[in-house]
């Protein structure tokens, strides 16, 4: 008796990264976006600042990453392989953005320790959410 990709059960791991990738994406999201339109409670004034500096180009860029996390997170959960192409949009976009603030001089990682640790922290769970979803992909489980 053989069985096909379609009637194949799902791991139970992907419901649990899958839920996690959507609670921790979400939440970034939430928070980077509310921080962008100067409606976060309780930032200092001069993280208000730097969001509000931000060229446009960078807020456009942050967003696509943001939501590619979250869309992604929605297909690793569906098993579509568009996870890992979302996954990796995200990354990219991490990648971009840190860069720009670095090369700018407006990185926060250089005047806080702890939006350094942070940021670390966000770069590699990305990196660990695509790596998950290639391998998931790669044994067949997305579709």
């Amino acid at each position: 008796m053989t069985t096909d990709d379609s009637t194949r059960k799902m791991p139970w791991h992907i419901w649990v990264v899958g839920i996690l990738t959507l609670l921790w994406n979400g939440s970034g999201t939430y928070t980077i976006m509310m921080a962008q339109a100067g409606r976060l409670a309780n930032i200092s004034s001069d993280e208000a600042a730097y969001y509000a500096a931000q060229p446009s180009w960078f807020v456009v860029a942050t967003d696509i990453a943001l939501v590619a996390a979250v869309a992604a997170g929605v297909a690793l959960l569906l098993r579509r392989r568009a996870a890992v192409w979302l996954f990796a949009l995200s990354l990219g976009g991490i990648i971009v953005t840190n860069a720009y603030d670095l090369v700018a001089g407006a990185s926060r990682t250089v005047v806080s320790q702890g939006a350094l640790v942070v940021t670390l922290i966000i770069a590699v769970i990305a990196v660990l959410q695509l790596l998950y979803s290639w391998t998931m992909r790669r044994r067949a489980v997305l579709k």
